[in-house]
C-alpha cells in the first residue's frame, strides 16, 4: 500500500504530478496523531473512521462516515424515543387542550363542574369517616367485653371472638376506603385548579392571535 501525507499529496497534485494511476482511488483519513494522510488502500485499522475519496485533481468526491459507536447508537436509539414520547405527550396535551375549551365555555363553567364534583366526593367522604367511626366504636364495645371475660376468668366466647376479628377486618377495609376517597378529593382540587389555570392560558393566547389577526 503507498501512504502519503495530505499536504504532500496535494503539492504533487497542484504541480501536475499524478500521486497515483488516474483510475485509482485516493483515500484520505486522519491517523493517530491527528495528521492527515492518504493512500490507495485503507489500512485495516483506520477503518473505523471518516474517510474522504479524492480524485486526482485533489477534489474529494465521496465521504464515508465512521460508523457509530456502541454507546453512539444508543444514545442515538434514546434520543429518538424521547423525541417520539413528547411529541406523543404533545399532541396528547393538544388534544386536552381543545377539550377543555370545547367543553367549557369559560372558566366559571369550569370552576363551577370541578366544585359539583368535589361536593360529591365530599359526602363520599363525610359517609366514609362515619363508618370508621361507628366500626372503631363497635369493636371498641367487643374488646372491652373480651376483657371484662378474661379478667373475670372467664372464658371468651368463640362468636365474640369471631366478631372481633369480623370487626378488625371491617375496620380496616373502611379505613382504606377514606383513605382512597380522600386522595381522590385531593387530586381532583389540583387538577381542576390546573384545568381552570390551563383553561385560562389557552384562552389568553387565542385571544391575542385573533387580536394581532384582525388588527
Amino acid at each position: 500500500m503507498k501512504s502519503i501525507p495530505f499536504f504532500s499529496l496535494l503539492a504533487a497534485l497542484a504541480m501536475g504530478v499524478s500521486a497515483q494511476p488516474a483510475s485509482a482511488k485516493i483515500v484520505c483519513w486522519t491517523d493517530d496523531q491527528g495528521r492527515r494522510a492518504c493512500g490507495d488502500v485503507v489500512p485495516p485499522e483506520v477503518l473505523n473512521r471518516d474517510l474522504q475519496i479524492i480524485n486526482p485533481r485533489g477534489v474529494v468526491v465521496e465521504t464515508h462516515k465512521r460508523p457509530p459507536t456502541e454507546a453512539e447508537r444508543q444514545a442515538q436509539a434514546e434520543a429518538t424515543l424521547r423525541a417520539t414520547q413528547d411529541a406523543e405527550s404533545a399532541k396528547r396535551s393538544a388534544a386536552y387542550d381543545e377539550f377543555l375549551l370545547q367543553t367549557y365555555s369559560d372558566v366559571a363553567e369550569l370552576e363551577a363542574q370541578g366544585q359539583r364534583r368535589l361536593e360529591v366526593l365530599d359526602g363520599r367522604h363525610r359517609l366514609a369517616e362515619k363508618a370508621v367511626s361507628d366500626t372503631e366504636q363497635a369493636l371498641a364495645d367487643l374488646q372491652l367485653r373480651a376483657e371484662r371475660l378474661a379478667a373475670a376468668d372467664r372464658p371468651v366466647p368463640e362468636r365474640l371472638k369471631d366478631q372481633i376479628v369480623e370487626f378488625e377486618s371491617t375496620l380496616e377495609a373502611h379505613r382504606k376506603s377514606l383513605q382512597g376517597i380522600t386522595e381522590q378529593r385531593d387530586n381532583l382540587i389540583v387538577r381542576y385548579a390546573q384545568d381552570v389555570a390551563r383553561h385560562r392560558d389557552i384562552s389568553e393566547r387565542r385571544r391575542k392571535v385573533l387580536y394581532r389577526e384582525t388588527a
